[in-house]
């Protein structure tokens, strides 16, 4: 608790306790002012001041805490009190009875202030409260009803939404229905009468709001809230409320309303400054005149409601003031003279205009609709007052009814603040008014002054803006017709004015193109479009009001017409043409008015006159655009075509210039082009302009797009143009003009372009467009694409939208069925595709997924090509058929050089192209659904297939050439397009919904059909067969038992593939026994020399059974299994014509040993023999011997396994006595493979993982050997690397020993590294080769070599000594090895990235190959760990390459990294070899303390002499080794400081200068210290005087006698010469002599 004081706050509950009975209380309240009288109880429910509820009868604590709470000022502690009140609440059950009684009284005392609080939260959950609150307590509420239900029915008119939707919510809860609301209203409204008076009369600002906690804007916004609410109720009552039937209760309740209506506050407050109460006064108003309440005091309505309020601002209640004053006039007119007490300069009629010059005050258009209301329902005497006396004198026309009305009016509607959007409406109310005030006219005299002054401004205005006429500006959309309705107006009101009216527009704008600015003028242009726009104005005007007028309208325009044709004709021919705005009355005069000008002769002739004799003269005027359109418009009158023929004849004779240009362009859009004798020079020029806009002359468009965008032109020109700019899409040059000049087209003439496209001239604009989508520039891409968007819009529109599908399907097929260099893409083919689905509707999507799929057709023309390609021989270890791949025979297959197939812009052929667009549309979109069955067999039957071929080529890359380039991305699509096939093809196998039993019966039938003869296309077939199968029987069971008992029938068929696939894919059965004993009974005893291809088939039949079914071979006995085998060794040995029936035979022996793994005899022998022959008959190892060397690995690695199983002694003694040639021949292949690359060639990498696997278990025994493998460290294959490595780096550690023992004894013995490893570290792989690279699978090769070869290199420090070390580093000093090293590691680390490796994620210390996550993370970790044995190993010249290096930046960032990250490591290590070696250095002789501190990288060393210690520090830097090890003296004993600091820096240069630069150096160092210290101590004797060797200057004894020859200390001599008064020895007593 806090220990300040406490100190009493102001409190209006205290202050009220006190004046009931606790005169402590208030005695201290004194120094307020309060009077005793002050604490009488109010009489409102509202005041801020009252009496604090009773609290002592409420049972829950909680509750007390809350309701204190609520009395509280401080918003936040309200409504946390509410909200624990409303738990409260929430809590009770209503069963329990609900809140109790104690705590409703106090609720019915808080809530009607808590629902006014200033806090909308607090007001909020009030509301809810309180309806919760009902709720609980049911009928019980009742009682309290007259005291709250006005405050909660307030809630309702808050001026805060959310507070207005909480109450409404909490009344809902109690009054569900619309019914039970009424009622609420109707029984209650004496309360809420009453509540409303109270609210109005007695309240203040001051009395709801204590001004010591409530800031002054507050305070008032509170009061204007309550009392609009109060009003708002009282509103609501009398609307509500019916009194037809009026018993006794609500004739009470009228009389009181009628005192509300009565009090003057009340309509005070409709000229609060507050627009919320002005508002609610109103409504107010607006209620009770609607229902036609008697007895009210329209007096004191007429002074508040138009006295004040008509001279006051309105903003934010301008229209409902306008509404209720409409609603007042009509009920009471007298209100604005029988009880309007103001005369004068307050007179009604002041007022209005007063009120009326404002406008409409931000109000909506429909303000001007109430002000018609109440203008025409005004009392006479105001509207036209009969005495306006000093009004009307300030008129010009003093003798005109209402002027000084309608200017308030026009000041009002013209004024800056009126908004845009009241524009038409408040115009239009003027007319009316104008209309109205002129019905009281009785002389035409003031009826043709009223027009001439009040209405026809406004028309001049429109037609020839003037600043001396503001006040008659009309703006808005509607200026036309509201211009038309006034010049009506003047008509009705007055013939002649109307006639005057037109004549003088006529006039002025006769003028106005007559007194023109000349051309040379600067505002020219500006003059000439103002007038043309003027004009313009007048001619639509005249036409508008012409339609159904009477025959004076004509007659007057027709007059007026003749004399504006007239002197405009006449002052082009005098100007040349110049103003060009006087051609626009030609122009809109046979446009606009075209009966007119046929029909009277003198405006004809004088028309057709200029036509023929001035318009030719005039073509390069800048009246010519207007006087050629004027042309085309007087067709029906005369001879245009002769008018167009001399006048194109003599614009020829005219020079190129921009007024030539853009008269052509004038000509060129003119309708009556194609009739033109002169078109074939103006398709000329057309022609010409297209080229020249092609070729980067922009200006040219204009005629261009003017020939496309006549509806006149000839079609073979418009096509000719949209033909041209097509094929420009395709040349660089012309692309991006083309696509603007497409894009102008769009914009011009859309039907043009869909005519164009629908034709076969058009028919490539899609497919183009699609194409230019892709292109790697952004800005030709995003024109192609918006073009394509542009034109998809206009085919959209009727019959074009069936052949924008059309045409998209036809792109999509000739996608798909060719590939060219300026091909679709097949994301963009899916992209299309899958477009046209989803607009399709449901039932045309079956008919257009036919359409969208390939046909059997397509389908075989696309793979024909390929599927005859021979496969690569070394499949055979992949394919499911096996060694099936050998019986291929290429007479009988019709190869295609496929080299000569058309590719697309990515080297993919129309088959990849099809598949790769089936299966993307198949993956994203439902198409499968509404395949028909034949479809569904041809896309299982082809898919399946093409996966074949895609396997081997991805495989084998080149073998099939389904496409073209291989690089890393393209790899990774062809990956994935296979992952899709095959999960999608696993899904319709597992799916019998997607494919019926019928469905696959049939595909397999077909398959197997296609798999008959020898053919590759054979081969193909059945491998997609066998796959169907296999899936099948794994899923389904026995599914290809029937096929297999065929295989009796075709036993002897040349259709190999065929029997092949069945036994590849049967399920295991007695009937496949069967087939595998026949099978080994005719192999057991045949002749492979004879019969060579029946042995190979019979072998390779045997191989598909137990590839797949190994096990059947442990059911056939063993003895015939033994014959088998010995058969199968003897044909071998006796040289078996044909790598491939070896390979078989092999092959199946690897399969067999293992039932007969138990049996002894020779065979195993020879089986071993077998081996090491297949392997030495290898002399160099092609795609044609990686499935003889697959073989026989497997068969080694299957003999080594049972010769680990000890299961027969033949067979061990045969592997022991050969186990040094199967080594070496292990080995030999090794080497054979070094030199080709197995990065894409899957089988070559299975068979060197294979190799890899069993060189593990190799132990070199001799370094020659080991110079065998160097090179395999460089080869091509990852994984022979990796072997290669693995063999070396447990080969070489051992071999140090040896090594050290030489370097030890022999004198001339020097340590070197091989030079085979040094050649693989000279130089590092470039930075820009491997950024290309890809790390998808493995570390690129040469990376890898460069770096396992450096591990190899510090391997080689393992078991050596200190001087073989030396060497090692010398060897390496002596080229640049290093620096190669360090700049390759750093750049890949830290220089060349954005973000250096984080070296926390890897071991740093260690490194464990084919343990990280990818290939890049086993990069970055075996790069760190060779960075880190080089400043481990190497320190200093690691060192040296760091101070060398001229890259400031490359310093600071190396010397981060390596602190961060490899420095700990090192410190780490070096000071453990010390806490290692310490221990064993403290010896009697020669004592050396040892003391290391890992925190501080410190090492102290410390020799004892007599009591004292010599201490040195050695400190390591945080970015040890790159920064130097400093050496510090700690305690200097028994030597001088010259001395000191030199031993000092002896151990600094040995750390830091150790030829062999690892942690032995630190070891160096101290001990050359020890040797300096125990050089310096050897041979000392203690001092004579003081008997310690050390003195008390630190110093040895220095000072010999020449006599005894004793040592002494230098001060302690002189200590014994002074305390002795002699200079004599102390020893000898002799003379001292110094010596």
């Amino acid at each position: 608790m806090s220990k300040k004081s406490f100190k009493s706050q102001a409190s209006s509950s205290r202050a009220v306790s006190g004046a009931f009975g606790q005169p402590e209380v208030m005695s201290s309240m004194g120094n307020f002012g309060i009077t005793p009288t002050f604490g009488a109880v109010p009489t409102s429910s509202l005041s801020y001041v009252y009496e604090p509820p009773d609290l002592s009868n409420i049972s829950d604590p909680s509750v007390v805490v809350a309701i204190k709470n609520l009395q509280k000022k401080d918003s936040t502690t309200k409504s946390k009190a509410l909200e624990e009140l409303q738990v409260y609440v929430l809590s009770l059950a209503v069963e329990s009875g609900g809140v109790e009684e104690a705590i409703l009284e106090p609720w019915i005392k808080l809530y009607p202030r808590a629902s006014i609080d200033s806090s909308r939260r607090v007001r909020q959950l009030a509301h809810l409260v309180q309806g919760q609150i009902a709720v609980s307590c049911g009928k019980r509420i009742a009682k309290y009803m007259p005291q709250i239900v006005s405050s909660w029915l307030a809630g309702l008119y808050d001026n805060d939404r959310s507070v207005t939707r909480s109450a409404r919510e909490s009344l809902r809860q109690v009054f569900a229905s619309e019914e039970k609301m009424k009622s609420l209203w109707r029984v209650y409204q004496s309360s809420i009468v009453d509540y409303a008076g109270d609210a109005v009369e007695k309240e203040t600002v001051n009395t709801l709001s204590d001004e010591r906690a409530t800031s002054p804007d507050d305070a008032s916004a509170k009061y204007a809230r309550v009392v609009g609410a109060a009003i708002s109720m009282v509103a609501t009552v009398i609307g509500k409320c019916q009194y037809e039937t009026a018993n006794l209760d609500q004739e009470k309740s009228k009389l009181k309303i009628d005192g509300f209506l009565g009090q003057e506050k009340v309509w005070k407050l409709a000229s609060d400054p507050d627009s919320h109460l002005r508002l609610v006064v109103y409504r107010l108003a607006t209620t009770i005149f609607t229902k036609s309440r008697g007895s009210l005091d329209l007096g004191l309505i007429s002074t508040h409601m138009l006295g004040s309020c008509l001279t006051n601002s309105q903003a934010g209640s301008a229209f409902k003031y306008a509404t209720a004053i409409a609603v007042l006039t009509i009920k009471s007119p007298d209100v604005w003279t029988k009880y309007y007490s103001g005369s004068g300069k307050k007179s009604a009629t002041r007022r209005l205009c007063q009120f009326l010059k404002r406008g409409s005050q931000d109000g909506p258009p429909e303000y001007w609709a109430q002000i018609k209301t109440l203008i025409y329902h005004l009392p006479l005497s105001v509207l036209l007052p009969e005495a306006e006396g000093e009004l009307m004198k300030t008129s010009e026309s003093d003798s005109l009814p209402g002027v000084s009305l309608l200017e308030a009016f026009r000041e009002g509607i013209t004024s800056q603040k009126e908004p845009t959007a009241n524009q038409s409406s408040a115009w239009s109310t003027y007319l009316d008014v104008c209309e109205h005030v002129d019905s009281f006219s009785s002389s035409q005299i003031s009826r043709d002054h009223f027009a001439r002054g009040q209405i026809a401004p406004m028309i001049c205005q429109y037609i020839s803006p003037s600043t001396d006429r503001l006040d008659w500006t009309i703006s808005g959309p509607d200026q036309l017709s509201l211009c038309v309705r006034a010049l009506r107006l003047v008509l009705n009101i007055s013939p002649d004015i109307f006639g005057e009216e037109c004549r003088h527009i006529s006039a002025e704008v006769i003028k106005d193109f007559q007194t023109s600015l000349p051309e040379k003028s600067m505002d020219y242009n500006k003059s000439q479009d103002s007038i043309s726009a003027e004009i313009a104005r007048w001619y639509n005007l005249q036409a508008a009001i012409l339609n159904n007028g009477p025959e004076i309208i004509q007659s007057t325009i027709a007059t007026t017409l003749a004399s504006e044709v007239k002197m405009c004709t006449h002052t082009l021919r005098e100007r040349n043409g110049k103003p060009y705005s006087a051609a626009a009355i030609l122009l809109h005069a046979t446009e606009l008015l075209p009966e007119l000008v046929r029909t009277r002769g003198e405006t004809q002739r004088t028309i057709i006159n200029f036509a023929r004799e001035d318009i030719p003269k005039l073509l390069l005027s800048p009246s010519a655009p207007r006087l050629i359109a004027t042309l085309s418009r007087i067709n029906d009158i005369t001879d245009v075509r002769s008018i167009y023929e001399v006048a194109i004849s003599e614009l020829r004779t005219v020079p190129e210039s921009a007024a030539k240009s853009n008269t052509l362009k004038s000509f060129v859009s003119s309708p009556f082009l194609a009739e033109s004798a002169m078109i074939e020079v103006l398709v000329l020029l057309v022609k010409e302009s297209l080229q020249m806009a092609k070729d980067g002359d922009e200006t040219h468009w204009d005629l261009v797009m003017a020939a496309v965008g006549n509806e006149a032109a000839p079609s073979e020109l418009t096509d000719e143009l949209l033909s041209d700019m097509v094929n420009g899409l395709l040349i660089d040059d012309e692309r991006s003009a083309c696509l603007e000049g497409l894009g102008l087209t769009v914009k011009r003439n859309g039907q043009a372009l869909k005519a164009f496209t629908m034709s076969k001239n058009g028919a490539s604009l899609f497919s183009k467009l699609l194409f230019l989508t892709e292109s790697p520039d952004g800005s030709v891409s995003e024109k192609a694409h918006n073009l394509t968007l542009a034109i998809e819009a206009i085919l959209a529109d009727g019959k074009g939208s069936a052949h924008a599908t059309e045409s998209i399907i036809k792109i999509i097929n000739q996608g798909i069925v060719t590939a060219e260099e300026n091909s679709l893409s097949v994301d963009a083919l899916v992209e299309q595709a899958q477009r046209l689905l989803h607009q399709a509707i449901q039932s045309d999507l079956p008919p257009l997924v036919s359409k969208l799929l390939p046909n059997p057709t397509q389908w075989t023309t696309a793979l024909k090509p390929f599927a005859t390609q021979l496969p690569n021989p070394s499949m055979s270890i992949m394919a499911k058929l096996g060694g099936a791949i050998h019986l291929i025979d290429p007479k009988t297959s019709d190869v295609v050089d496929v080299q000569f197939i058309s590719r697309d812009s990515d080297g993919c052929s129309p088959a990849l192209r099809m598949a790769w667009y089936v299966i993307r549309l198949l993956k994203i979109t439902d198409v499968f659904d509404y395949t028909t069955t034949e479809q569904r067999i041809v896309l299982f039957q082809h898919l399946t297939i093409f996966t074949q071929l895609a396997t081997h080529d991805i495989s084998v890359p080149g073998s099939i050439l389904l496409w073209e380039k291989l690089d890393p991305d393209i790899e990774n699509e062809i990956l994935r397009l296979i992952a899709d096939m095959q999960a999608l093809h696993m899904n319709w196998i597992r799916d019998r919904e997607s494919l019926s039993k019928e469905i696959i019966n049939t595909t397999q039938k077909q398959l197997l059909e296609e798999s008959r003869g020898t053919s590759a296309s054979s081969y193909y077939s059945a491998c997609a067969y066998s796959l169907i199968g296999s899936e099948l029987v794994e899923l389904h069971g026995d599914f290809a038992q029937e096929d297999l008992e065929q295989l009796d029938i075709i036993w002897t068929s040349p259709d190999i593939f065929t029997i092949a696939a069945n036994l590849a894919s049967a399920s295991e059965s007695t009937l496949l026994l069967k087939f595998c004993s026949k099978l080994l009974d005719d192999l057991t005893g045949h002749e492979f020399h004879d019969k060579t291809d029946e042995g190979l088939r019979h072998l390779v039949y045997l191989n598909c059974i137990v590839d797949t079914h190994e096990h059947l071979l442990s059911k056939i006995p063993s003895q015939r299994l033994i014959f088998f085998v010995k058969h199968l060794i003897s044909q071998a040995h006796e040289n078996v014509p044909g790598i491939q029936v070896q390979t078989e035979m092999i092959k199946i022996l690897e399969v067999v040993v293992t039932p007969i793994k138990e049996i002894y005899g020779v065979f195993w022998e020879e089986l071993v023999d077998l081996v090491q022959r297949a392997w030495s008959s290898l002399d160099k190892i092609g795609d044609d011997e990686i499935p003889l060397l697959h073989a026989s690995l497997r068969l080694f690695q299957r003999l080594k396994r049972l010769k680990q199983q000890e299961s027969n002694d033949d067979l061990q003694d045969a592997w022991s006595e050969n186990q040094t040639s199967l080594d070496k021949g292990l080995l030999n292949l090794l080497v054979s493979l070094q030199g080709t690359s197995d990065e894409s060639h899957d089988p070559r990498k299975i068979v060197n993982a294979l190799l890899a696997r069993q060189l593990k278990a190799i132990t070199l025994d001799s370094t020659s050997k080991a110079l065998d493998l160097y090179p395999a460290l460089a080869s091509e294959s990852v994984a022979l690397q990796q072997s290669a490595y693995e063999i070396l780096h447990q080969s070489i550690p051992r071999t140090q020993e040896d090594v050290s023992l030489d370097r030890a004894l022999k004198k001339d013995f020097v340590a070197r590294l091989p030079e085979e490893l040094l050649s693989l570290i000279l130089a590092a792989p470039g930075l820009d080769t491997l950024a290309v690279a890809s790390f998808e699978r493995n570390m690129p090769a040469t990376l890898q070599s460069y770096l396992l070869s450096w591990k190899l290199v510090y391997d080689h420090w393992t078991n050596s000594s200190s001087l073989v070390k030396a060497d090692y580093a010398n060897c390496l000093k002596d080229a640049t090895y290093v620096q190669i090293l360090l700049d390759f590691a750093t750049n890949l680390l830290i220089n060349r990235r954005s973000k250096p490796v984080n070296a926390s994620l890897f071991e740093i210390d260690s490194y464990n190959p084919n343990t990280h996550e990818s290939p890049e993370s086993e990069t970055h970790a075996l790069l760190i760990h060779i960075y880190y044995l080089t400043l481990k190993f190497l320190p200093n010249l690691s060192k040296a390459w760091w101070r060398d290096t001229t890259s400031r930046q490359t310093v600071i960032s190396v010397e981060a990294w390596t602190e961060k990250y490899i420095s700990p490591q090192i410190i780490a290590s070096e000071l453990s070899t010390i806490s290692e070696w310490a221990p064993s250095q403290s010896t009697s002789d020669q004592p050396l303390t040892i003391k290391v501190s890992p925190s501080a990288r410190e090492i102290t060393a410390s020799i004892p002499i007599d009591e004292q210690h010599m201490q040195i520090a050695i400190r390591l830097p945080a970015s040890y080794p790159l920064a130097r090890v400093t050496v510090d003296s700690v305690h200097r004993v028994a030597v001088d400081e010259k001395k000191w600091h030199g031993w000092l820096m002896t151990t600094q240069g040995v750390i830091n200068f150790s030829a062999t630069g690892d942690e032995g150096a630190l070891i160096d160092g101290l001990l050359a210290w020890r040797r300096n210290v125990t050089a310096t101590l050897k041979g000392q004797t203690e001092c004579a005087i003081c008997y310690s060797v050390v003195g008390a200057d630190r110093q040895l004894p220095s000072k010999r006698c020449a006599t005894c020859r004793n040592m002494f200390h230098g001060s302690c001599l002189f200590r014994w010469f002074k305390s002795s008064n002699s200079s004599s020895c102390p020893l000898c007593r002799n003379a001292f002599h110094y010596s």
